[in-house]
């Protein structure tokens, strides 16, 4: 569950986020699809590495089905990477080629910074108050989102058959989630 559903919240917070006038809406997927065109800026996210503790407890093993499971905290590091692509018509005013990039980079930064925590996530990642809390439904805590971080932003490219210019980035996130468990 907790690889599941930190891909998805990351996503469902970035999904559809609105950069600027001027930039369409962000377009963002886990899974990225198979065929994709870069009409939109698109974020494509992947936790691929963890490191995580779990908290010594003893661990129940009862008949009562409200019990099994929840003898234990763990506490999960993500790193997940968001990696962007988008492309630009090379035809459009300098200031736009100078500043539309960073400034899509920029919004993603800043929603990952201002996201209330801690929240409360379901196994797709969609947050919860407490008074939603549905029991049977295994949640978790995100506890911190964009406290720390990283870039690489490499230099722009041209791709002779588009003669259109592309740019990616990976925003590198930190997410720290707490499962009971």
């Amino acid at each position: 569950m907790p690889l599941n559903s930190v891909q998805q919240y990351v996503r469902n917070i970035l999904d559809g986020l609105i950069i600027q006038d001027g930039i369409a809406a962000l377009e963002a997927y886990v899974q990225p699809p198979v065929l994709d065109t870069l009409d939109c800026p698109k974020a494509y996210i992947w936790g691929g590495r963890m490191n995580g503790k779990r908290q010594t407890m003893p661990r129940i093993n009862t008949p009562q089905a409200d019990l099994i499971g929840h003898s234990g905290f763990k506490k999960i590091n993500w790193s997940v990477d968001v990696f962007l692509s988008y492309e630009m018509n090379p035809d459009v005013p300098a200031v736009d080629l100078d500043q539309d990039f960073p400034i899509i980079i920029d919004a993603i930064l800043w929603r990952t910074w201002t996201t209330p925590m801690p929240i409360f996530i379901d196994p797709q990642g969609n947050q919860a108050t407490q008074a939603q809390l549905i029991e049977g439904v295994e949640y978790s805590q995100i506890l911190a989102i964009g406290e720390d971080f990283e870039l690489e932003y490499p230099p722009e490219r041209v791709p002779s058959t588009l003669r259109m210019l592309y740019y990616t980035a990976r925003i590198g996130l930190e997410i720290y989630e707490a499962v009971q468990a």
